[in-house]
């Protein structure tokens, strides 16, 4: 258990931080784009936002490589249930655009990523609770993940608040956006860590 719990934490060390550049660089860097008359210095600002995703992928695969033959089997049902669920949707989606149904631009593939992390967290976290475990995906310390998740989340609530009236439109929605799902996973950890503890005190009594 020291050993995953280990393995857990240096998970958690890399994947915030790339996390936290990322948000950094499309909230103050990548809105510069504009006013860069260079080609060459606009691709690269285009692109930086990349590697802090590299990171965060990086990080992911050195957690999966460390896992043991059931966390591994964990982490490839979520991988599955992502893979299929923004696949169908990417592909409706396409045939709707095709169609002239809706009209999709191609901003819209900057979040298939995003996506793909939120559902393969709940793909593996479903997984995790099938078979025994307690269905946290990032962040496994306890009591004290599902603060964490909170706290980020009032933090951006309340850059978004003061800073709504100087935001983009684009930047307002994604900071209520990421702040949005962080409250929700934070309080679905919340609620599990709260049965779970009921359940022990149950079984102890």
């Amino acid at each position: 258990m020291s050993q995953v719990r280990q393995l857990h934490r240096r998970y958690q060390r890399e994947f915030w931080p790339a996390i936290a550049a990322y948000v950094l660089i499309m909230f103050f860097l990548w809105p510069l784009l504009p006013q860069v008359q260079s080609r060459l210095l606009a691709t690269v600002l285009a692109l930086l936002p990349v590697v802090p995703v590299l990171f965060v992928v990086r990080a992911m695969v050195r957690l999966v490589q460390g896992s043991d033959e059931l966390e591994q089997r964990i982490h490839l049902i979520g991988l599955a249930v992502a893979t299929t669920v923004v696949s169908t949707f990417s592909l409706t989606g396409g045939f709707l655009a095709a169609a002239g149904i809706v009209k999709l631009d191609g901003a819209v593939l900057i979040w298939i990523w995003p996506a793909l992390v939120v559902m393969y967290a709940v793909g593996r976290g479903w997984a995790s609770r099938r078979y025994g475990g307690g269905g946290a995906v990032l962040c496994s310390d306890g009591a004290a993940s599902h603060w964490r998740l909170l706290l980020i989340a009032g933090l951006l609530a309340a850059v978004a608040w003061l800073g709504r009236h100087r935001m983009r439109d684009y930047q307002l929605g994604m900071l209520c956006g990421i702040g949005a799902a962080l409250a929700a996973w934070g309080l679905l950890l919340a609620i599990l860590h709260w049965r779970r503890q009921r359940r022990g005190d149950h079984e102890a009594s």
